[in-house]
């Protein structure tokens, strides 16, 4: 035995975990409101809250393939990210203004085509990132992250619902762990990420 610690989970995974951590909390706070918002409050049909998760799988699927592509090419797996997370934080909180059930759909879409335009240069830069024996480790330790970002955004959401808010305001208040884990993920770009590095 050497006496050495044992290596840990590199900086820039804790930081990408936390960033995952805040945007899960967001959108839990907003998707689990999401089919009495359209049934109860903008009188849509059971059919179009299938319809809504449909169209999200469907579209986030499509765009991780295309995303996945792209994100072997040097340069581009930063900017992926950051489109990706920033579509999700700036689509959210818009929901609560939808008049009609479709506006709703539609908006759902365009969260799900962040997630499809981040998930695999993020996943790929966390493999980068990591040294080959700590790579279970560190996914690991961002998918813990990651649920316990739902876990917290369902309590949030049920906390102000007992509180009397509205729907509407509870999905709007989701701007605010949207904006902390995209100024986190700014953050660990800048500081700790790698760009990706060109094949040999």
């Amino acid at each position: 035995m050497t006496g050495r610690p044992a290596p840990g989970v590199p900086t820039a995974v804790k930081g990408l975990s936390l960033v995952s951590l805040f945007n899960d909390m967001a959108s839990e706070m907003v998707y689990p409101l999401l089919p009495a918002f359209i049934t109860g409050v903008l009188g849509g049909s059971a059919v179009l809250v299938g319809a809504l998760d449909g169209a999200a799988d469907l579209t986030s699927a499509l765009l991780k393939w295309v995303s996945g592509r792209l994100a072997d090419r040097p340069g581009w797996r930063r900017p992926l990210i950051l489109g990706g997370y920033a579509s999700a934080v700036a689509i959210r909180p818009v929901i609560a203004v939808a008049s009609a059930a479709w506006q709703v759909v539609g908006f759902r879409v365009v969260d799900r085509v962040g997630k499809g335009l981040r998930t695999p240069p993020r996943d790929a830069m966390i493999a980068d990132i990591t040294p080959a024996p700590l790579r279970g480790r560190a996914f690991g330790f961002h998918r813990a992250a990651d649920h316990a970002g739902a876990v917290l955004g369902s309590l949030a959401a049920w906390w102000f619902l007992r509180r009397g808010v509205d729907v509407r305001s509870v999905i709007g208040w989701s701007i605010v762990p949207g904006i902390v884990a995209f100024l986190a993920l700014v953050v660990v770009l800048r500081r700790y990420a790698p760009q990706a590095r060109p094949p040999a």
